[in-house]
């Protein structure tokens, strides 16, 4: 560790010298890198790219343009492959900032805690005449993706970076935070991140990224620096600043801090800080907080409105029951209503089996009388998964549905009953005769060969808590269910099914990888520029794409030529979570669709850094397919996991308003000159 701490030490007074002496050219090296979509070199590498042609792609490393020795690192950080390490640290020394800082990043995505030293050593040995922060930030960033905790500390304790040197900044802050990533966090790291996101100071990108480690990162400890956190909620400008420490505050419990949420609240102008500051006063007294929530059940933004009928589920007590009735049969929006209903459901003791009966009897009703708005009455079936006695319920009213999205809803609840704390002191001695009972139920699913059952179904027998090994005395029926199954359209379902095959034979899990298919379409990308936008109409109105086609080009080209084929007609957007994203573009209108084919992911170094960015859903690693979505907020924990292929510029208002069950109308791609 005292070498580290030497090192970074010796690396602060380089950077020191440098800042105060030199001015590194600026444009220089920019007109070297001009990659375009029309270049044919381009077209091969990126081909290369998407076969995974490692041996290909590292034929350019060398190349005598930069342009393409760029894009050959930075399909490095999509393929990730560790046998292209050795070859990425010898272009840690390449002459072009842009090529040695895609070589840095392109390592941390590999994640091979052998490349620290060649990583430290790019930093610390470059001539300081040479020294470009950028790159450096970039090292940084990747020693946080590959390091080891005592060096996590040694970065940590590095406090000499001047608040103007915001990308020295931005590399330690993501650095410390893609520690957290990983499950490694020390007292020093956390006490760096506190002076970042709390001090005004300090440049706004890295106090958000400060931030949002607080909120995510486990298992630390903020006591001492409560209050002074608290104040950054205060007096934060920036929402992106204040609704991460809000949550970041859920992990204290001082009277006085919630005070300070409570007050924040009632003058916060931002729904998204205020849906943070609803999830973080579960972390504070009920008594305290109660009236609040109650209050905000029928908030004008129903993201709030649901953050709070969402802390009764969570954080409701038994004695307030009947309260929650009362305000269940107020005129409220029906995803409110259905969530009151299950908290519930959710706090009365098993034995009240009258009150029980009429909540499910009310959740029914609600359920045939809404089957014309499946989007709606999908939240009454999630609420019956908090009544263990439902499971005889679901499959009648909601697992032999007609309607996908009300079929999956069903499993979804079953699943839910079957993996609750409150499934074996309900059912006791009978608990596994009830679990027989729910495989009888999953086995019929397979026989149909509903995929999104399926998965469900599969995730139910793979999980560990509940034990099904012992129960199922012959697989034949997930073997069955996995061979007629079509990939890649089907992967997702398939893998479950592996996975659950795996969990009963008690061996080792091993996911299926998708082959190469659905090649980019470069004629279609011949008529993509830095101008193309994608203009989604919605029932709630319209937003715009900038769509980076010279950067992640496969999505890019397979989201135009969907959208030219009008595939994104008439479908839902079936996922939204407030202040995270809306999400769309399934076929099926649940999530567990796709077309025959499956495009790869492209990881260039890019940030959910900002609300608006617009990604490709995945179900792991170069699995894409249809779908996508859009972000509330920055979302620095899907960086270098998710395809950024957009950035809304135009209508975050209306994205902002989408519910689930909210359609798009069209997609419209233009050029604009």
């Amino acid at each position: 560790m005292n070498r580290y701490i030497h090192i970074i030490s010796w690396l602060v007074m380089a950077l020191m010298i440098t800042i105060n002496s030199c001015v590194p050219p600026s444009n220089e090296i920019i007109t070297d890198i001009n990659n375009a979509n029309s270049d044919l070199v381009y077209q091969r590498i990126y081909n290369h790219q998407d076969k995974q042609n490692i041996d290909s792609v590292l034929l350019y490393f060398n190349h005598s343009n930069p342009g393409y020795r760029l894009a050959a690192v930075n399909a490095m950080a999509s393929i990730q492959s560790e046998l292209s390490i050795d070859s990425l640290v010898e272009i840690l020394e390449d002459p072009i900032i842009e090529v040695r800082s895609a070589a840095a990043y392109a390592l941390g995505q590999i994640g091979n805690l052998e490349t620290v030293d060649p990583l430290m050593n790019a930093f610390v040995n470059k001539d300081t005449s040479d020294v470009d922060n950028v790159f450096n930030s970039t090292i940084l960033e990747a020693i946080g993706k590959t390091g080891n905790k005592s060096l996590l500390d040694a970065l940590a304790s590095v406090e000499s970076y001047r608040i103007t040197d915001t990308l020295l900044l931005i590399g330690q802050s993501r650095a410390i935070y893609r520690y957290a990533n990983r499950g490694i966090n020390t007292q020093k790291g956390t006490n760096r991140m506190v002076e970042l996101a709390s001090n005004q100071a300090y440049p706004n990108e890295v106090r958000v990224i400060a931030a949002n480690y607080l909120a995510r990162a486990k298992d630390i400890d903020i006591s001492k620096s409560q209050f002074r956190i608290a104040e950054a909620l205060i007096g934060a400008s920036d929402p992106n600043v204040r609704m991460a420490i809000a949550l970041a505050l859920r992990k204290v419990t001082e009277p006085d801090i919630l005070k300070i949420l409570q007050s924040q609240f009632i003058v916060e102008k931002d729904y998204r800080v205020k849906v943070n500051i609803l999830k973080a006063l579960g972390s504070y007294k009920y008594i305290d907080n109660i009236d609040l929530i109650l209050d905000h059940l029928d908030d004008e933004n129903i993201h709030v409105a649901n953050a709070a009928a969402q802390y009764l589920v969570d954080h409701g007590k038994r004695d307030d029951v009947e309260i929650y009735k009362t305000f269940a049969k107020k005129n409220l929006d029906h995803t409110v209503r259905a969530k009151i209903y299950a908290s519930v459901l959710k706090h009365l003791p098993s034995y009240y089996l009258e009150s029980r009966a009429l909540i499910r009897t009310s959740l029914l009703r609600y359920l045939k009388e809404l089957k014309g708005t499946p989007y709606v009455a999908k939240h009454y079936v999630a609420a019956l998964g908090q009544d263990p006695y439902s499971y005889a319920y679901l499959k009648e009213a909601a697992i032999d549905s007609g309607v996908v999205t009300i079929r999956t809803a069903g499993m979804e609840a079953l699943s839910k009953i079957v993996s609750g704390k409150s499934f074996v002191n309900t059912f006791r001695s009978r608990s596994n005769r009830v679990k027989i009972e729910i495989l009888d139920i999953i086995k019929e699913q397979f026989a149909k060969g509903d995929v999104g059952t399926m998965a469900i179904g599969a995730g139910i027998l793979s999980n560990e808590k509940i034990g099904y090994r012992n129960l199922i005395q012959n697989d034949s029926f997930l073997i069955a269910a996995a061979a007629k199954l079509s990939l890649p359209r089907e992967i997702e379902t398939y893998n479950e099914i592996k996975k659950a095959l795996a969990y009963i034979n008690n061996v080792k899990y091993k996911a299926e990888k998708n082959s190469y298919n659905h090649p980019i379409n470069w004629k279609t990308l011949a008529t993509v520029s830095d101008s193309t936008i994608a203009v989604v109409r919605t029932n709630k109105g319209n937003f715009t794409i900038k769509l980076f086609g010279n950067t992640t080009p496969g999505s890019v080209a397979n989201f135009i030529d969907l959208a030219n084929d009008d595939f994104f007609d008439n479908k839902v957007y079936h996922r939204v979570v407030s202040n995270f994203v809306i999400q769309g573009g399934c076929p099926r209108g649940d999530g567990y669709g796709s077309l025959d084919y499956s495009i790869r992911s492209e990881l260039p170094q890019l940030y959910y850094d900002d609300e608006g960015y617009v990604g490709m859903a995945s179900a792991g690693l170069h699995t894409e397919g249809t779908q996508w979505f859009v972000t509330h907020s920055p979302t620095p924990h899907l960086d270098g996991k998710y395809t950024i292929f957009g950035k809304v510029t135009e209508g975050m208002d209306v994205v902002h308003q989408i519910v689930e069950g909210d359609k798009i109308i069209d997609v419209i791609i233009s050029i604009q000159r």
